[in-house]
């Protein structure tokens, strides 16, 4: 089977169901989220260094992505090559898993940094794998938004069940963000781990073959020099990390579980509610990322991405509003405060979550323009790079937030449901939960005015890369003969 056979017969279920890897990789992020809490009641780790500890984990991870992916670029089995890093990428993550949460709890500072340093190893090469494998589930570009669109559909209801689980299951269950409940949330999080996985391996096996990841034209493999050639020329490339970065490391601190502990424990003081509401988004979240792919595809990434960033801003605002002129603690209690709450709550999570999609749609985009630009189709190496900057400039979101609640006195413990609030705790919460995305869609805006690849642009890019093939095809059939 020819690979255009391939991606042209990759119908619907396999273009939801290889999203289930990227899925997987959100569930354990989730169990992750909670080291700062672990990292503490579990190793004795001071707030602040456990900040720290997160920081500079994420650099190596940062680091290390360029050559994992030299390496990885010359994996060839007869299993392919996708399933192998999965299997692979995954393991490791599983195993560090269990050595956070049960084999080595009170081990000191050093084995948990060796152990959280050896997961994003495996978080590297599960990451390099759903890079590659966005990039040959299928090569229409009009397909592709169905891909992210799953995407985004499934990791909002894996994180709002975990949210209703965490909030309403282990907490009662436990009585608290304790040991226990962090481990019960770590074993159910790699069961769903392994279902998604095997839907995943499943979906991309008829596209896991060799023919499917083309060799550069001189016929060796993708170096470091490529690397920095396609950092430093692409200008689309360059413009996308800016706005992805920012709005990673603002939407990463905001939504910290600390964070959460903060606005619904400690502000609102109703941290079982959160459970609630995340039910109430979901199907909310689920139409309009319907609605977001269809405008994204009419008007292209680009134009999307600013009328999103637009919204989001405005919603942000009033909420700001709301907490301003209202006793936190009504919301949940009071009809009217409860009421103006869940609608904004509601409108600005189905808001960032269509940005967040459309951010990353343009993914594709930048791969073919690279195409267009170089002839050189590089999904790969675009994808570590995206990895790289992400994680070195978004690495630091657990330091800001660590610093912050350092600032407000938890300096030796975590906050927990029903600690008493106070103005410098109220004004952090606003800070982090609403202050940093704001920070972060300034900088859409000022990326977005130098990113080239509008609908127009796009069209020219295909039809430039049509041409290209065609002539590709024409040697390859020459050549043949």
């Amino acid at each position: 089977m020819s690979a255009s056979a391939l991606t042209k017969d990759t119908a619907g279920w396999r273009l939801a169901g290889w999203p289930c890897h990227q899925t997987a990789s959100s569930v354990i992020g989730a169990a992750m989220g909670f080291m700062s809490y672990l990292a503490a009641d579990g190793y004795g780790i001071l707030v602040f260094t456990a900040g720290l500890i997160a920081t500079y984990t994420r650099l190596f991870d940062a680091l290390i992505d360029p050559f994992l992916a030299l390496i990885t670029d010359r994996v060839n089995t007869r299993f392919g090559r996708l399933r192998v890093l999965t299997i692979v990428g995954r393991a490791i993550q599983v195993l560090c898993l269990f050595a956070l949460f049960f084999w080595f709890l009170g081990s000191g500072p050093v084995v948990f940094t060796v152990i959280c340093c050896i997961y994003y190893v495996g978080a590297s090469i599960c990451a390099i794998a759903t890079h590659t494998g966005n990039a040959i589930i299928t090569t229409d570009p009009k397909r592709r938004p169905i891909l992210y669109r799953w995407l985004m559909i499934f990791s909002t209801v894996i994180s709002t069940l975990i949210s209703v689980y965490m909030s309403k299951v282990l907490f009662p269950k436990y009585r608290g963000l304790t040991i226990g409940a962090f481990q019960e949330l770590c074993l159910t999080s790699l069961l769903v781990v392994l279902v998604l996985e095997i839907i995943a391996l499943v979906a991309i096996s008829p596209m896991d073959r060799p023919e499917m990841f083309p060799k550069k034209k001189s016929g060796g493999n993708v170096n470091l020099k490529d690397t920095f050639n396609v950092l430093v020329k692409n200008r689309a490339l360059q413009m996308y990390l800016v706005a992805a970065v920012s709005d990673k490391i603002a939407s990463r601190a905001s939504t910290e579980a600390v964070v959460t502990t903060l606005l619904w424990g400690i502000l609102i003081n109703n941290y079982e509610w959160s459970g609630n509401l995340s039910m109430i988004q979901l199907p909310f979240t689920i139409f309009i990322l319907f609605v977001g792919s269809y405008l994204g595809g009419k008007y292209g990434a680009k134009k999307t991405c600013i009328q999103w960033t637009t919204i989001n801003m405005v919603l942000t605002g009033a909420m700001l509003l709301l907490f301003v002129v209202t006793d936190p603690t009504n919301i949940t209690k009071a009809f009217l405060p409860t009421a103006i709450f869940v609608v904004l709550f509601i409108a600005r999570m189905c808001a960032n979550t269509v940005l967040s999609a459309t951010t990353q749609s343009m993914i594709p985009d930048i791969v073919d323009y690279e195409l267009s630009r170089s002839g050189a189709f590089v999904p790969g190496v675009i994808g570590t790079l995206q990895s790289l900057i992400d994680e070195l400039f978004s690495s630091v979101s657990s330091t800001i937030v660590a610093f912050c609640v350092t600032m407000i006195g938890y300096v030796s413990t975590q906050p927990q449901p029903g600690d008493a609030s106070s103005p410098q705790l109220f004004w952090m919460t606003m800070f982090v939960w609403l202050g940093l995305p704001v920070i972060g869609w300034i900088c859409n805006y000022i990326a977005m005015a130098f990113y080239p690849l509008s609908r127009e642009k796009m069209v020219e890019v295909q039809e430039k890369n049509a041409a290209f093939r065609a002539e590709q095809k024409v040697q390859s059939e020459s050549a043949a003969k």
